[in-house]
Protein backbone atom coordinates (compact mmCIF):
# COMPACT_ATOMS: atom_id res chain seq x y z
CA UNK A 1 0.00 0.00 0.00
CA UNK A 2 2.85 2.33 0.88
CA UNK A 3 4.46 1.58 -2.48
CA UNK A 4 1.24 2.43 -4.32
CA UNK A 5 0.88 5.68 -2.39
CA UNK A 6 4.50 6.52 -3.10
CA UNK A 7 4.08 5.89 -6.82
CA UNK A 8 0.92 8.00 -6.87
CA UNK A 9 2.76 10.87 -5.15
CA UNK A 10 5.66 10.52 -7.58
CA UNK A 11 3.23 10.69 -10.51
CA UNK A 12 1.68 13.88 -9.14
CA UNK A 13 5.12 15.45 -8.67
CA UNK A 14 6.15 14.42 -12.20
CA UNK A 15 2.97 15.85 -13.73
CA UNK A 16 3.41 19.09 -11.79
CA UNK A 17 7.01 19.36 -12.98
CA UNK A 18 5.99 18.66 -16.58
CA UNK A 19 3.23 21.28 -16.40
CA UNK A 20 5.74 23.79 -15.04
CA UNK A 21 7.84 23.35 -18.20
CA UNK A 22 4.96 24.15 -20.56
CA UNK A 23 5.16 27.72 -21.95
CA UNK A 24 2.65 30.02 -20.30
CA UNK A 25 -0.19 31.45 -22.31
CA UNK A 26 0.23 35.12 -23.09
CA UNK A 27 2.75 37.50 -24.61
CA UNK A 28 6.41 36.63 -25.06
CA UNK A 29 9.47 38.51 -26.28
CA UNK A 30 11.62 36.56 -28.72
CA UNK A 31 15.16 37.51 -29.70
CA UNK A 32 17.24 36.31 -32.65
CA UNK A 33 20.91 36.67 -31.69
CA UNK A 34 23.34 37.85 -34.36
CA UNK A 35 27.02 38.61 -33.82
CA UNK A 36 26.34 42.27 -34.60
CA UNK A 37 22.83 42.76 -33.18
CA UNK A 38 19.89 41.24 -31.36
CA UNK A 39 16.60 41.21 -33.25
CA UNK A 40 13.59 41.46 -30.90
CA UNK A 41 10.08 40.40 -31.83
CA UNK A 42 6.77 39.62 -30.15
CA UNK A 43 4.68 36.47 -30.12
CA UNK A 44 1.73 35.11 -28.20
CA UNK A 45 1.23 31.56 -26.92
CA UNK A 46 -2.25 30.05 -26.80
CA UNK A 47 -3.51 26.51 -26.15
CA UNK A 48 -6.60 25.69 -28.21
CA UNK A 49 -9.26 23.61 -26.50
CA UNK A 50 -8.48 19.87 -26.40
CA UNK A 51 -4.94 20.40 -27.72
CA UNK A 52 -1.61 19.98 -25.99
CA UNK A 53 0.20 21.76 -28.82
CA UNK A 54 0.40 25.53 -28.47
CA UNK A 55 -0.38 28.00 -31.24
CA UNK A 56 2.16 30.79 -31.61
CA UNK A 57 1.05 34.10 -33.12
CA UNK A 58 3.89 36.28 -34.39
CA UNK A 59 3.22 40.01 -34.16
CA UNK A 60 4.86 42.66 -36.34
CA UNK A 61 3.02 45.97 -36.26
CA UNK A 62 -0.48 45.34 -37.57
CA UNK A 63 0.46 41.92 -38.94
CA UNK A 64 -0.43 38.78 -36.98
CA UNK A 65 0.45 35.32 -38.30
CA UNK A 66 -0.27 32.10 -36.41
CA UNK A 67 1.42 28.68 -36.47
CA UNK A 68 0.81 25.47 -34.57
CA UNK A 69 3.89 24.11 -32.83
CA UNK A 70 4.76 20.43 -32.62
CA UNK A 71 5.75 19.12 -29.19
CA UNK A 72 8.68 16.71 -29.44
CA UNK A 73 10.08 15.45 -26.14
CA UNK A 74 11.03 18.62 -24.23
CA UNK A 75 11.04 20.90 -27.28
CA UNK A 76 8.72 22.94 -29.47
CA UNK A 77 9.23 22.62 -33.23
CA UNK A 78 7.75 25.41 -35.35
CA UNK A 79 7.96 25.17 -39.18
CA UNK A 80 7.91 28.78 -40.36
CA UNK A 81 5.06 29.59 -42.77
CA UNK A 82 5.93 27.23 -45.62
CA UNK A 83 9.56 28.37 -45.78
CA UNK A 84 12.40 25.87 -45.38
CA UNK A 85 12.97 27.32 -41.92
CA UNK A 86 12.38 25.84 -38.47
CA UNK A 87 12.33 27.46 -35.04
CA UNK A 88 13.21 24.94 -32.34
CA UNK A 89 13.21 25.75 -28.64
CA UNK A 90 13.41 23.87 -25.37
CA UNK A 91 10.17 24.34 -23.46
CA UNK A 92 10.03 26.44 -20.32
CA UNK A 93 7.22 28.09 -18.41
CA UNK A 94 8.63 31.63 -18.54
CA UNK A 95 11.84 31.40 -20.55
CA UNK A 96 13.04 29.32 -23.49
CA UNK A 97 16.17 28.94 -25.58
CA UNK A 98 16.79 27.37 -28.95
CA UNK A 99 17.84 28.00 -32.53
CA UNK A 100 16.39 29.29 -35.77
CA UNK A 101 17.39 26.95 -38.61
CA UNK A 102 17.46 28.29 -42.18
CA UNK A 103 17.83 24.91 -43.86
CA UNK A 104 17.93 26.30 -47.40
CA UNK A 105 21.12 28.20 -46.49
CA UNK A 106 22.54 25.62 -44.06
CA UNK A 107 22.65 28.28 -41.33
CA UNK A 108 21.29 28.61 -37.81
CA UNK A 109 21.11 31.33 -35.17
CA UNK A 110 20.69 31.37 -31.41
CA UNK A 111 17.28 32.31 -30.07
CA UNK A 112 15.78 33.07 -26.67
CA UNK A 113 12.30 33.91 -25.44
CA UNK A 114 11.12 35.58 -22.24
CA UNK A 115 7.58 35.61 -20.94
CA UNK A 116 5.72 38.85 -20.30
CA UNK A 117 8.28 41.24 -21.79
CA UNK A 118 7.42 43.79 -24.51
CA UNK A 119 9.25 43.96 -27.81
CA UNK A 120 10.65 47.32 -26.68
CA UNK A 121 10.40 49.21 -23.42
CA UNK A 122 8.63 52.45 -24.28
CA UNK A 123 9.67 55.74 -22.69
CA UNK A 124 6.87 58.16 -21.82
CA UNK A 125 8.12 61.29 -23.54
CA UNK A 126 5.79 64.28 -23.72
CA UNK A 127 7.05 65.42 -27.11
CA UNK A 128 8.77 62.52 -28.87
CA UNK A 129 10.71 63.29 -32.00
CA UNK A 130 8.52 63.28 -35.11
CA UNK A 131 9.55 60.50 -37.48
CA UNK A 132 7.40 61.63 -40.40
CA UNK A 133 5.20 59.50 -42.62
CA UNK A 134 7.64 59.08 -45.49
CA UNK A 135 11.40 59.01 -45.89
CA UNK A 136 13.61 59.35 -48.94
CA UNK A 137 16.33 56.82 -48.11
CA UNK A 138 19.66 55.72 -49.52
CA UNK A 139 21.13 52.43 -48.33
CA UNK A 140 24.83 51.52 -48.60
CA UNK A 141 25.56 55.02 -49.88
CA UNK A 142 28.79 55.75 -51.72
CA UNK A 143 29.29 52.14 -52.78
CA UNK A 144 28.62 50.30 -56.04
CA UNK A 145 25.78 48.44 -54.29
CA UNK A 146 24.05 51.68 -53.18
CA UNK A 147 20.30 51.58 -53.64
CA UNK A 148 17.32 53.88 -53.06
CA UNK A 149 14.50 53.12 -50.66
CA UNK A 150 11.34 54.74 -49.33
CA UNK A 151 10.32 54.49 -45.68
CA UNK A 152 6.61 54.46 -44.85
CA UNK A 153 5.79 55.01 -41.18
CA UNK A 154 3.01 55.63 -38.69
CA UNK A 155 3.72 57.05 -35.25
CA UNK A 156 1.70 56.93 -32.04
CA UNK A 157 3.65 58.59 -29.26
CA UNK A 158 6.94 56.75 -29.01
CA UNK A 159 5.68 53.70 -30.91
CA UNK A 160 6.48 53.53 -34.64
CA UNK A 161 5.34 50.99 -37.23
CA UNK A 162 5.88 50.81 -40.97
CA UNK A 163 7.99 49.33 -43.73
CA UNK A 164 10.83 50.07 -46.12
CA UNK A 165 10.23 49.76 -49.86
CA UNK A 166 13.07 49.01 -52.27
CA UNK A 167 13.40 48.16 -55.96
CA UNK A 168 13.49 44.47 -55.04
CA UNK A 169 10.30 44.56 -52.89
CA UNK A 170 9.45 45.75 -49.37
CA UNK A 171 10.94 44.64 -46.05
CA UNK A 172 7.48 43.83 -44.67
CA UNK A 173 6.17 44.88 -41.25
CA UNK A 174 8.47 46.77 -38.87
CA UNK A 175 7.63 47.76 -35.31
CA UNK A 176 9.69 49.76 -32.83
CA UNK A 177 10.19 53.00 -30.96
CA UNK A 178 11.74 56.43 -30.86
CA UNK A 179 13.56 57.64 -27.78
CA UNK A 180 15.28 60.99 -27.64
CA UNK A 181 16.70 61.50 -31.13
CA UNK A 182 17.04 57.76 -31.81
CA UNK A 183 14.92 55.19 -33.61
CA UNK A 184 15.00 51.39 -33.47
CA UNK A 185 12.62 49.03 -35.29
CA UNK A 186 12.63 45.31 -36.03
CA UNK A 187 10.80 42.70 -38.05
CA UNK A 188 10.75 38.89 -37.95
CA UNK A 189 8.72 36.67 -40.27
CA UNK A 190 10.94 33.61 -40.39
CA UNK A 191 12.92 34.78 -43.43
CA UNK A 192 13.37 38.45 -42.57
CA UNK A 193 15.09 39.10 -39.25
CA UNK A 194 15.92 42.78 -39.74
CA UNK A 195 16.80 45.67 -37.46
CA UNK A 196 16.73 49.38 -38.34
CA UNK A 197 18.48 51.75 -35.96
CA UNK A 198 19.58 55.32 -36.32
CA UNK A 199 19.66 58.87 -34.99
CA UNK A 200 18.35 62.23 -36.13
CA UNK A 201 20.73 65.14 -36.78
CA UNK A 202 18.73 68.32 -36.22
CA UNK A 203 21.24 70.67 -37.84
CA UNK A 204 21.29 68.57 -41.04
CA UNK A 205 17.60 67.61 -40.76
CA UNK A 206 18.62 64.08 -41.62
CA UNK A 207 18.41 60.58 -40.19
CA UNK A 208 21.31 58.14 -40.44
CA UNK A 209 22.04 54.72 -39.08
CA UNK A 210 22.46 51.01 -39.72
CA UNK A 211 20.21 48.41 -41.31
CA UNK A 212 21.02 44.92 -40.01
CA UNK A 213 19.95 42.33 -42.59
CA UNK A 214 21.66 39.14 -41.40
CA UNK A 215 24.23 37.74 -39.00
CA UNK A 216 27.30 39.96 -39.40
CA UNK A 217 25.73 41.71 -42.39
CA UNK A 218 24.54 45.31 -42.18
CA UNK A 219 24.39 48.39 -44.35
CA UNK A 220 24.57 52.12 -43.51
CA UNK A 221 21.67 54.35 -44.49
CA UNK A 222 20.67 57.99 -44.60
CA UNK A 223 17.17 59.46 -44.89
CA UNK A 224 15.28 62.72 -45.02
CA UNK A 225 11.59 63.32 -44.47
CA UNK A 226 10.02 63.69 -47.90
CA UNK A 227 6.31 63.24 -48.54
CA UNK A 228 6.95 63.04 -52.29
CA UNK A 229 9.55 60.25 -52.18
CA UNK A 230 8.82 57.48 -54.69
CA UNK A 231 10.47 54.48 -56.31
CA UNK A 232 10.33 53.71 -60.05
CA UNK A 233 7.03 52.30 -61.27
CA UNK A 234 7.35 48.48 -61.07
CA UNK A 235 5.53 48.24 -64.41
CA UNK A 236 8.23 50.42 -66.02
CA UNK A 237 11.42 48.90 -64.60
CA UNK A 238 11.79 45.99 -67.02
CA UNK A 239 11.39 46.32 -70.79
CA UNK A 240 10.48 43.70 -73.33
CA UNK A 241 13.29 43.19 -75.86
CA UNK A 242 10.95 43.83 -78.77
CA UNK A 243 7.36 44.03 -79.93
CA UNK A 244 5.16 41.06 -80.70
CA UNK A 245 7.26 38.60 -78.70
CA UNK A 246 5.82 35.20 -77.92
CA UNK A 247 7.65 33.72 -74.90
CA UNK A 248 8.80 30.14 -75.44
CA UNK A 249 6.95 28.43 -72.59
CA UNK A 250 8.72 25.15 -73.28
CA UNK A 251 11.97 26.68 -71.99
CA UNK A 252 10.65 27.62 -68.56
CA UNK A 253 10.91 24.24 -66.83
CA UNK A 254 14.34 22.88 -65.95
CA UNK A 255 13.03 19.30 -65.72
CA UNK A 256 11.74 17.38 -68.72
CA UNK A 257 8.82 15.92 -66.78
CA UNK A 258 7.55 19.44 -66.07
CA UNK A 259 7.92 20.75 -69.62
CA UNK A 260 5.04 23.06 -70.50
CA UNK A 261 2.74 22.36 -73.42
CA UNK A 262 1.84 25.78 -74.91
CA UNK A 263 -1.47 24.36 -76.17
CA UNK A 264 -2.59 24.18 -72.54
CA UNK A 265 -2.76 27.99 -72.44
CA UNK A 266 -3.95 28.68 -75.98
CA UNK A 267 -6.72 31.29 -76.07
CA UNK A 268 -6.22 32.22 -72.41
CA UNK A 269 -4.55 35.07 -70.58
CA UNK A 270 -1.45 33.68 -68.88
CA UNK A 271 0.35 35.27 -65.93
CA UNK A 272 3.82 33.85 -65.31
CA UNK A 273 5.25 34.37 -61.83
CA UNK A 274 9.02 34.22 -61.26
CA UNK A 275 9.41 33.43 -57.58
CA UNK A 276 11.21 31.50 -54.85
CA UNK A 277 9.88 29.55 -51.89
CA UNK A 278 12.63 31.19 -49.78
CA UNK A 279 11.26 34.69 -50.40
CA UNK A 280 8.79 36.48 -48.10
CA UNK A 281 7.71 38.83 -50.88
CA UNK A 282 7.11 35.93 -53.26
CA UNK A 283 4.92 34.42 -50.57
CA UNK A 284 2.97 37.67 -50.17
CA UNK A 285 2.41 37.73 -53.92
CA UNK A 286 1.49 34.03 -54.02
CA UNK A 287 -1.14 34.60 -51.33
CA UNK A 288 -2.54 37.48 -53.37
CA UNK A 289 -2.67 35.39 -56.57
CA UNK A 290 -4.20 32.38 -54.81
CA UNK A 291 -6.91 34.58 -53.30
CA UNK A 292 -7.53 36.24 -56.67
CA UNK A 293 -8.05 32.85 -58.34
CA UNK A 294 -10.55 31.89 -55.64
CA UNK A 295 -12.47 35.13 -56.10
CA UNK A 296 -12.55 34.92 -59.92
CA UNK A 297 -13.79 31.46 -60.90
CA UNK A 298 -14.58 30.91 -64.55
CA UNK A 299 -12.23 33.57 -65.93
CA UNK A 300 -10.11 32.50 -68.90
CA UNK A 301 -6.97 33.35 -66.96
CA UNK A 302 -4.21 30.95 -65.93
CA UNK A 303 -1.26 31.46 -63.59
CA UNK A 304 2.02 29.59 -63.86
CA UNK A 305 4.70 29.92 -61.16
CA UNK A 306 8.34 29.26 -62.04
CA UNK A 307 10.32 28.59 -58.87
CA UNK A 308 14.05 29.26 -58.46
CA UNK A 309 15.76 27.75 -55.42
CA UNK A 310 18.87 28.85 -53.52
CA UNK A 311 19.75 25.37 -52.21
CA UNK A 312 19.22 23.71 -55.55
CA UNK A 313 18.80 20.12 -56.60
CA UNK A 314 15.87 18.66 -58.57
CA UNK A 315 14.76 16.56 -55.60
CA UNK A 316 14.98 19.47 -53.19
CA UNK A 317 13.22 21.87 -55.56
CA UNK A 318 10.31 19.50 -56.25
CA UNK A 319 9.93 18.82 -52.54
CA UNK A 320 9.86 22.52 -51.74
CA UNK A 321 7.18 23.13 -54.39
CA UNK A 322 4.95 20.41 -52.94
CA UNK A 323 5.35 21.65 -49.36
CA UNK A 324 4.74 25.24 -50.45
CA UNK A 325 1.61 24.39 -52.45
CA UNK A 326 0.17 22.41 -49.55
CA UNK A 327 0.96 25.04 -46.92
CA UNK A 328 -0.42 27.98 -48.92
CA UNK A 329 -3.20 26.12 -50.79
CA UNK A 330 -1.80 27.29 -54.12
CA UNK A 331 -4.45 26.51 -56.79
CA UNK A 332 -2.24 27.00 -59.86
CA UNK A 333 0.64 25.09 -61.44
CA UNK A 334 4.16 25.52 -60.06
CA UNK A 335 7.25 24.28 -61.90
CA UNK A 336 10.95 24.29 -61.13
CA UNK A 337 12.97 26.87 -63.06
CA UNK A 338 16.35 25.94 -61.60
CA UNK A 339 18.96 27.42 -59.30
CA UNK A 340 18.45 30.91 -57.87
CA UNK A 341 20.26 33.21 -60.28
CA UNK A 342 18.95 36.27 -62.08
CA UNK A 343 21.31 35.64 -64.99
CA UNK A 344 20.29 31.98 -65.20
CA UNK A 345 16.60 32.87 -65.05
CA UNK A 346 17.18 35.44 -67.79
CA UNK A 347 18.14 32.65 -70.21
CA UNK A 348 14.61 31.26 -70.16
CA UNK A 349 13.09 34.76 -69.99
CA UNK A 350 15.24 36.24 -72.76
CA UNK A 351 12.33 38.35 -74.01
CA UNK A 352 12.97 40.71 -71.06
CA UNK A 353 15.97 43.04 -70.96
CA UNK A 354 16.77 42.05 -67.36
CA UNK A 355 15.37 40.44 -64.23
CA UNK A 356 15.56 42.89 -61.34
CA UNK A 357 13.73 41.07 -58.58
CA UNK A 358 12.02 37.96 -57.34
CA UNK A 359 9.06 38.04 -57.60
CA UNK A 360 8.34 39.27 -61.13
CA UNK A 361 5.10 38.89 -63.10
CA UNK A 362 4.79 38.55 -66.88
CA UNK A 363 1.36 39.15 -68.44
CA UNK A 364 0.78 37.23 -71.70
CA UNK A 365 -2.29 37.84 -73.85
CA UNK A 366 -4.64 35.29 -75.43
CA UNK A 367 -2.53 35.17 -78.59
CA UNK A 368 0.60 34.31 -76.62
CA UNK A 369 2.28 37.72 -76.78
CA UNK A 370 4.04 39.20 -73.73
CA UNK A 371 2.34 42.50 -72.95
CA UNK A 372 3.37 43.67 -69.47
CA UNK A 373 6.10 42.97 -66.93
CA UNK A 374 5.73 43.84 -63.25
CA UNK A 375 8.98 43.83 -61.25
CA UNK A 376 9.20 43.48 -57.44
CA UNK A 377 6.15 43.50 -55.17
CA UNK A 378 4.62 46.06 -52.84
CA UNK A 379 2.94 43.75 -50.35
CA UNK A 380 0.34 44.28 -47.60
CA UNK A 381 2.82 46.23 -45.44
CA UNK A 382 2.88 49.05 -48.03
CA UNK A 383 -0.81 49.96 -47.61
CA UNK A 384 -1.92 52.14 -50.52
CA UNK A 385 0.78 50.72 -52.82
CA UNK A 386 -0.61 47.24 -52.30
CA UNK A 387 -4.09 48.53 -53.10
CA UNK A 388 -2.77 50.25 -56.23
CA UNK A 389 -1.17 47.00 -57.38
CA UNK A 390 -4.50 45.23 -56.95
CA UNK A 391 -6.29 47.85 -59.06
CA UNK A 392 -3.71 47.75 -61.87
CA UNK A 393 -3.53 43.95 -61.83
CA UNK A 394 -7.28 43.68 -62.32
CA UNK A 395 -7.31 46.40 -64.99
CA UNK A 396 -4.64 44.57 -67.02
CA UNK A 397 -6.43 41.24 -66.69
CA UNK A 398 -9.66 42.85 -67.91
CA UNK A 399 -7.85 44.50 -70.84
CA UNK A 400 -6.19 41.26 -71.95
CA UNK A 401 -9.38 39.25 -71.48
CA UNK A 402 -11.36 41.25 -74.05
Amino acid sequence: MKNIAGLFLLLIVFQSFAAAQIPKEGTWKGTIIYSNAEIPFQFEVEYPKDSESPVLTFINGEDRASLEATVRNDSLIIPMFGFDITLKMKQGSDSMEGRLFKHYRNQSYSFRAEYGLPRYEMAEEENPIVVGNRWDMTVNMGRSSEYPAVGLFEQNGNRVTGTIMTEVSDYRFFEGKVEGNSIEMSTFDGVHSFLLRGTYNESEERWSGELVLDNGYSRPWIATRDDSAELPDPFEMVDLTGKNIRPDLERLAVLAEQKINPEEYKGKVLIVQLMGTWCSNSQDQTRYLAEWVGENPGKEVEILAVNFEANYSPEYGLGRIQTYKNRLDVPYKMILGGRLSKSKAAEAFSFMDEIVAFPTLVFIDKDGYARYVHSYFTGPATGSYYEEFDQRFNAIVEELSR
